[in-house]
């Protein structure tokens, strides 16, 4: 394990020190809450202000968005030059993308939390009191469940490029589909129907039902589908990574 400690280490701080990504998992989701809450604030009425939802829809979406970081910390130019002397060392090649999955992971977890926990302080966003801590856990599930996904849909179309096209379009699909931006029940019961299938859908529907009535039913199928789904996706990892295109 210690040669993949130190690789993971690398990918971790290659991560950390970027300046821009700090910003866009800190700085950029509290701002989306902080803003969306303010307009959307004499939208809402009752014991659920827009910041309430903002403040759990929009790191949902944020949180989503971590696959684009891990596609760009497995294929990104500068770091695919720097890791060609991997390529050729003694260990297993599944070192190279399990690191980048848990480089990405630890990281925008870390700081996703910590975000959540300012929002909690600052804008009295509703988290679940006693039960924030099942809250917290859903999303790091999902968080890990995007890391994967941003890695393995590099590991199949082998360009960070197209990657991010298709994880561009998944994201905003699933999560207009999971209600992140605007309600979808009112456009049919088809529509209803075919939102169904969003595991967006199904984390944020968990989550307010935990937060506004202690309501966990749904709650362990949610996170072990999707822990199940990550799982397969890691071995789909191993299925599909090439060193030759990864160089």
């Amino acid at each position: 394990m210690y040669k993949f400690n130190q690789i993971f280490k690398r990918d971790f701080l290659n991560l950390a020190l970027n300046p821009a990504w700090i910003l866009y998992v800190t700085l950029f989701p509290y701002l989306l809450v902080l803003i969306l809450g303010f307009l959307g604030s004499g939208s809402y009425t009752g014991s659920v202000t827009s910041y309430d939802y903002y403040g759990i829809a929009m790191m949902i979406y944020i949180i989503f968005n971590t696959s684009t970081i891990a596609a760009n910390s497995f294929m990104e130019e500068r770091i695919k030059n720097g890791n060609m002397r991997l390529i050729y060392s003694p260990i297993p090649k599944s070192y190279i993308y399990v690191s980048k999955i848990a480089a990405t992971f630890v990281f925008t977890g870390i700081c996703h939390v910590l975000v959540l926990l300012l929002l909690k302080l600052t804008l009295n966003v509703n988290l679940g009191g006693k039960n924030i801590g099942f809250v917290i856990l859903i999303l790091i599930v999902f968080e890990l469940f995007s890391s994967i996904l941003g890695v393995l849909l590099c590991c199949i179309f082998r360009s960070e490029n197209t990657t991010n096209q298709i994880l561009s379009i998944i994201v905003n699909i699933f999560s207009i589909l999971g209600g992140l931006f605007f309600r979808v029940d009112g456009l049919g019961k088809n529509i209803e129907k075919i939102s169904s299938i969003s595991p967006v859908k199904w984390i944020i529907t968990d989550i307010f039902k935990i937060i506004y009535s202690n309501d966990f039913s749904g709650y362990v199928q949610t996170i072990l589908i999707i822990s199940v789904i990550s799982v397969l996706a890691v071995i789909l990892c191993g299925k599909f990574y090439r060193t030759e295109d990864y160089v």
